[in-house]
């Protein structure tokens, strides 16, 4: 899970903004923990300090990506390089992706293993994107994303995707515009 950046347009620790009183990225800790994944990787890079103080990793390994500034990509290398297994597939996800629930993930995992040779991602809208599982095959094309971009630019190129619906994803939360929006229109969750 990424939550590395610097959270420039949320003007603040984007990632410790409380929801229903905890932080953004606990919701999306706790929704991956009880996923049926192999293991779960949190990558912090700017406030990492100020974040790991106010939140509950549970059984999540944790990596300070100090070279966050280079952009999103690179928080991305350093997740898939924490990947101990390399022939295992990627699942990425987005620490400022609040509503997406331990259902949602597992239905995207349910669609991986019916074709894992396939990418899986959410479909919400127009958009194909976060999160996505990625075949360990697809590995080295991760690694060479450079910028500010993560894998969404790069899942609009391939052919075989697994499309999994998932309508929660299409709330990401960038600014505080739209956290109070998240906290006005879905209220508790």
């Amino acid at each position: 899970m990424l939550a590395a950046g610097a959270s420039r347009r949320f003007e603040g620790v984007k990632a410790l903004a409380l929801i229903d009183g905890k932080p953004m990225v606990q919701w999306a800790i706790d929704a991956l923990s009880t996923a049926d994944i192999d293991g779960l990787t949190v990558v912090l890079g700017a406030h990492a300090a100020e974040i790991l103080g106010q939140i509950e990793p549970r059984a999540a390994s944790v990596v300070i990506h100090d070279d966050w500034t280079e952009g999103l990509s690179a928080s991305l290398r350093a997740g898939v390089n924490s990947v101990p297994a390399p022939e295992s597939a990627v699942l990425i996800a987005l620490a400022d992706q609040p509503d997406i629930s331990a259902e949602d993930y597992g239905r995207l995992i349910a669609a991986w293993r019916a074709a894992p040779e396939h990418t899986a991602a959410a479909s919400y809208g127009d958009t194909r994107g976060a999160p996505c599982i990625l075949p360990a095959g697809s590995r080295s094309a991760l690694l060479a994303l450079r910028g500010d971009q993560g894998a969404r630019v790069w899942l609009r190129t391939l052919a075989n995707v697994t499309e999994v619906p998932i309508e929660s994803a299409a709330r990401d939360i960038d600014t505080r515009d739209d956290w109070q929006s998240r906290l006005r229109d879905r209220g508790p969750r």
